[in-house]
């Protein structure tokens, strides 16, 4: 059986700068992985040993090597561009502080909604866009091991590791859709994209024409985005024609093969590289060693400034548990009659959610009275009925103070916003302060 050498590559015929590689998968989870080398007639699969198959699922058998498959070589100085699947990793754009950019786990819990995988199982990787806007990368933190295990072992010189459809990026258009083969790689100049099979692309192109409604589109007439359209061959016709009616002069197809075309637009600036942090491929020289010292210095820094977070973080800890204290006890004194629950924050909005929906103006009286306690909490203040009459839209409070002073006090900070008016209805004396009836009204 012969294996061909990699030496045929179309990679070889630029100078054996750069050689495109690609990682897919051959069906579904219980299938191996496989590996293809562009080349001048196409993709050509490359021949891995049982050992690369099973770092990515030990329970599946390795398929015998084709024919024609590349025994991989790299030439001196060549340099080789890893494709991932699509669907391995997923993508969004948001909006991160500078400080937070190098921490993969506060990137991930600022989109831990938008996930399906629990973020300590994901690695991510965020490229800043514009401004405080990110385009965000998350990928299984089991499949980065073993890549990263299996390109160490052997010592292949990859510079960059980067999902399929990111390559788009390099077509610097509104959109950009790459028709290969049975799936579709899509993505969106704001910084995100995916890959979907072909038979779920169809109720994705409309979606693709709705004009964005950000700074990217100036014409007030809405007109639909921007669109490059890769690798669409002739039994593509129904979807070149769907896209023709949606974006009419607005679609740009490419012609030649989609890998030619986005290689010759290669910017390694564009492009996001996954092998990074604890992934990061060790290229074994020693004049890479200059670098020890500064990364221990930013690795100091760092440490200094998570310590910095965690003392802040408990003092806002410490803040925030004595303002729920505080704010327990303010809910005790209104409704002494009604155990404070866990989430008290949604035990008000009932109350206030039912009194609002009863047409009265209870809620508004409610908050009057929350920030004129506010006001008061130096004085020794104890609220010891509350009675609100939603027909007449009053309400009456029997309070006791420690002076007389201090009742007509709180009768005047309910009177000063003008929207309501209080006054004393009656002051009796207690054996500690007095006790006055107050309406509000």
């Amino acid at each position: 059986m012969t294996k061909s050498s990699s030496s045929d590559t179309n990679a070889e015929s630029r100078g054996s700068h750069l050689l495109l590689l690609r990682l897919s998968e051959s069906g579904g989870w219980d299938q191996p992985v496989r590996l293809h080398c562009w080349s001048d007639r196409g993709w050509r699969p490359v021949a891995v040993d049982e050992e690369f198959v099973r770092a990515f699922n030990p329970s599946c058998e390795p398929e015998p090597t084709p024919e024609d498959a590349l025994q991989l070589a790299f030439p001196e100085g060549a340099r080789a561009l890893l494709l991932l699947p699509g669907n391995w990793v997923w993508s969004g754009v948001e909006r991160v502080p500078k400080a937070a950019r190098r921490q993969s786990r506060a990137v991930g819990y600022l989109v831990e909604e938008r996930l399906a995988e629990d973020v300590e199982d994901l690695h991510f990787v965020c490229r800043p866009r514009r401004g405080d806007e990110c385009s965000i990368y998350a990928v299984a933190r089991d499949k980065m091991a073993a890549l990263h295990g299996q390109l160490e072992r052997l010592q292949w010189p990859i510079v960059t590791a980067a999902p399929e459809y990111q390559l788009l990026d390099l077509m610097e258009q509104d959109i950009a859709l790459w028709l290969d083969g049975g799936q579709a790689h899509i993505w969106h100049r704001a910084g995100h994209g995916l890959s979907v099979r072909r038979q779920y692309l169809q109720p994705l192109l409309a979606l693709l024409a709705q004009p964005a409604t950000g700074d990217e589109i100036a014409d007030a007439d809405e007109q639909p985005p921007e669109l490059a359209l890769l690798g669409a061959g002739d039994e593509d016709g129904l979807a070149v024609a769907e896209l023709e009616s949606l974006f009419a002069e607005h679609l740009h197809p490419v012609s030649g093969s989609a890998e030619e075309a986005l290689l010759s637009r290669y910017k390694p600036a564009r492009l996001v590289n996954l092998l990074v942090d604890e992934y990061q491929l060790d290229d074994g020289t020693e004049e890479g060693s200059w670098w020890v010292r500064p990364v221990k210095v930013a690795a100091a820094c760092f440490a200094a400034q998570l310590m910095l977070f965690v003392a802040a973080g408990g003092y806002y800890q410490w803040r925030a548990s004595a303002a729920e204290a505080e704010a327990r006890a303010l809910f005790s004194d209104l409704l002494p009659n009604v155990t404070p629950s866990s989430d008290l924050r949604r035990q008000i909005n009932g109350y206030l959610s039912r009194a609002g929906g009863s047409d009265s103006s209870f809620a508004s009286q409610l908050q009057l009275l929350s920030r004129v306690w506010g006001q008061q909490k130096g004085t020794k203040l104890k609220l010891q009925s509350l009675r609100f009459d939603g027909n007449r839209g009053e309400m009456v409070l029997q309070l006791q103070a420690p002076n007389l002073t201090d009742l007509d006090t709180v009768v005047g900070n309910l009177s000063g916003g003008g929207q309501y008016r209080a006054e004393l209805l009656a002051a009796s004396e207690l054996d500690e302060g007095v006790s006055g009836r107050i309406r509000l009204r």
